[in-house]
Formats: C-alpha cells, sequence, structure tokens
C-alpha cells in the first residue's frame, strides 16, 4: 500500500464513533468543523487494524500483562527513530502520559513545593501539579519578533533558587511547535544539575519534526539530568490514543522503582490487551505508514500556511517545527478569546482556545490541528476567517 497524499487526503469518517472530537457535541456540536484536540483524522497503519483484529478472534479477554516483546517493541523502536538506547529494566508502561505526569509529581516533589513549568503549555501540566496540592512556578517562554520561541533560563533559576526540586518540559513543545536544538537541553540540563533539581520530560511529539531540524530526546545528552524520566507513547504518533498506553522511559533504577511502587499504591495498571497488541505492531510494523504521514503533514504545514495568509493576513503563524499543530497569534484582530471562540463557535469551527495553555501566555492566541485531510482543514480555516471578520 502507498502512504501517500491521496492515502491521507481520503481521511475517515468518525461521526458515531463516540469520538471526543466529532461526537461531544458539548465542544463539538453537529455540523462543525473540529481542529481541536490533537487526535488526528486518518486511517490508522493497516498493521494496526490486523494485529487488533487477529487478537479479537482469540476469544478470550482475561487478564493479561505486558512481556519482554512489549518493552523490546518500544525499546527498538526509540533506537531506530530517535538513537536511544535503553534497557528492559528501563522501560515501564502506563494508561497514559497524564498519568505518567501525575505520578511523577507525586514521587519527586512533596505538597506544597513548587514545579517549574513553561507557558503556554499542554493544559494538563498545570493540572498535574495543582491538582496534588504543589505551586506551579511559571517560566513562560521568549516570544521573539518572528514569532518563535525560546526558554527563559534566568526565569528558570529564580525558581531554582527559591527552592523549586521538579521541572516538566515539553519536548517538542506543545502547542508552539519548537523542535528544542541540543544546545538548548544540554543548557538546560546543566542548570538544573548545579541545583540538583528533577527534570520530566514528556516526549510524546517526538516522532513529529520536520526538516532540518531533528528531535532531541533528553535521553541522548552528554550529561542529562541527575533525575530524569522521560514520557513516551504511541498515542499521538500512531492515533490510538484511545486504546490507554504509553511509556516511562529513566535509567535510575531506584527512580523506577519509586514510580512502580506510586503506580501501585494508586492502583494505575497498564496491560490492556488490545494496547498491547497495537502497540507492539506500531513500534515494529509501521515506519512506512509514519514515514508516508510525516510527509503529509509536512505539505500540510506550508496549506495552513497559504491558507491563513490569504484569509487572515493579519494573524501570525508561529513556525512549526514540530507537531501537527499550529500556534496562531490572533491579536491584530482586537478580540478577547472569549469573544473570538464564541464566534468560532457560530462559524461552525472548532479550534482550540489558547487559554487552554495558560491564562496570560494564552490570550489572543488559538492552537489549530492540522493533523487532517487538506480538504477538512481549508473548511476549516474559512469558517475561522468568518468567525474573525464577523
Amino acid at each position: 500500500m502507498q502512504f501517500d497524499t491521496s492515502y491521507f487526503d481520503a481521511g475517515i469518517d468518525r461521526i458515531g464513533t463516540n469520538s471526543e472530537k466529532w461526537d461531544d457535541e458539548a465542544i463539538c456540536p453537529k455540523g462543525h468543523v473540529p481542529l481541536w484536540v490533537a487526535d488526528m483524522d486518518f486511517a490508522c497503519a493497516p498493521a494496526i487494524t490486523q494485529a487488533l483484529a487477529e487478537r479479537a478472534q482469540h476469544a478470550s479477554y482475561g487478564y493479561t500483562f505486558a512481556g519482554p516483546e512489549d518493552t523490546g517493541a518500544v525499546r527498538a523502536f526509540w533506537q531506530r527513530r530517535h538513537g536511544v538506547q535503553l534497557a528492559d529494566e528501563e522501560v515501564g508502561l502506563l494508561p497514559s502520559v497524564v498519568s505518567g505526569l501525575r505520578v511523577c509529581v507525586d514521587v519527586l516533589s512533596k505538597p506544597g513545593e513548587g514545579v517549574i513549568i513553561q507557558s503556554p503549555v499542554y493544559g494538563p501540566f498545570f493540572a498535574s501539579v495543582r491538582d496534588q496540592d504543589r505551586q506551579v512556578l511559571d517560566a513562560p517562554l521568549l516570544r521573539g519578533t518572528d514569532g518563535r520561541y525560546t526558554m527563559d533560563l534566568d526565569r528558570v533559576e529564580q525558581h531554582l533558587k527559591a527552592g523549586a526540586r521538579l521541572m516538566i518540559l515539553c519536548n517538542p513543545q506543545n502547542p508552539v511547535g519548537r523542535c528544542w536544538q541540543r544546545e538548548e537541553l544540554e543548557a538546560l540540563s546543566a542548570l538544573l544539575n548545579r541545583y540538583g533539581c528533577a527534570l520530566v520530560s514528556d516526549e510524546i511529539h517526538a516522532d513529529f519534526v520536520y526538516k532540518p531540524h531533528r528531535f532531541v530526546s533528553l535521553l541522548t545528552l552528554d550529561s542529562p539530568p541527575q533525575q530524569l524520566v522521560v514520557l513516551a507513547a504511541a498515542s499521538k504518533t500512531f492515533n490510538v490514543a484511545g486504546l490507554q498506553q504509553s511509556s516511562l522511559l529513566c535509567r535510575d533504577r531506584a527512580l523506577m522503582d519509586s514510580m512502580s511502587a506510586a503506580l501501585n499504591r494508586h492502583g494505575v495498571m497498564a496491560g490492556n490487551i488490545f494496547a498491547l497488541a497495537a502497540t507492539r505492531a506500531a513500534y515494529t510494523a509501521c515506519d512506512d505508514w509514519l514515514d508516508g504521514l510525516i510527509a503529509y503533514l509536512d505539505g500540510s504545514r506550508e496549506v495552513l500556511r497559504e491558507a491563513l495568509a490569504r484569509l487572515l493576513p493579519e494573524a501570525k503563524l508561529t513556525p512549526i517545527e514540530a507537531t501537527y499543530l499550529a500556534w496562531v497569534d490572533m491579536r491584530a484582530y482586537g478580540l478577547t478569546n472569549e469573544a473570538l471562540y464564541q464566534r468560532c463557535m457560530e462559524a461552525g469551527v472548532v479550534p482550540t482556545n489558547g487559554t487552554f495553555f495558560g491564562q496570560e501566555s494564552g490570550e489572543g492566541f488559538l492552537r489549530i490541528n492540522f493533523g487532517c485531510p487538506r480538504s477538512q482543514l481549508l473548511a476549516g480555516l474559512e469558517r475561522l476567517a468568518k468567525a474573525v471578520k464577523g
């Protein structure tokens, strides 16, 4: 099968499947174009569908466990695609990256302590900290005149001097689309080590990086943070989030044991029969599908850029180095996020409100998911332009 433009242009009808993106009418009323949640509208790789069908044919669905073939599939994929070498005991399985964030905050900090994040950033970063009686210590990213974001290491150090001992990083960055360069990550790591601060790196978007940029995992640094946990998953890459499986990667055996104990304490278990089958297939038999997907999304970046320039010339598109999510500065149109979002709903399009990623750093911004057929993307952008222009 050719995983080319025509394959991804075809998309897939998801209406009536209890799709959160399409069928939750409180968020996306019938007839609206969804450009919001990070969930792609493409048919899953055939090898994954086949693996699920084959497992379903065996009519026993009792308790199961993850075996060496499961951790081995994770290890092989990360070595092949990203140059990360791991041992079996350095790979743990979780239901989701968000559950991983929460257990990391539980293990690596104490109630009342502060946890450093860099807004604008994925909303559950805030909740993972606040819901466990920790304080959010924001070190907002710096936005350049070209719209590109960089880290404010001076602000990070201020929090470290005040006693912070845990930081959560988004690598690559959601929603601003940065692919952090090795020298940026080395500088951050050196700073954290100077103060004895642990780092959790959410690398769920690792596979969505566009040339000439290259993804750099914290696990490949010459001097990584002394306490480091990397969270990853096949869920975004292969669009299998509904199967609920992710990975926790950690080379510190004592820290890994602490994580396992915390997961057991809270009854968080991984080993869903179908998630295991799908993830093994994704990591061992779907590289050709993934390569085709990245090529398609790369082209969609240009489609998005051209359409915004034509339809909303005052909107400023943040350079997209990674992810399939566009961060768009709408402030030139003089609308509050509340007013802009209301207009979008009236016009029949659903982006993500920028304030989901930070009240201050997200005001005036929208996030647009371009992980969909280009016809859908263009239809949504036409409606967005209608919303903005009234």
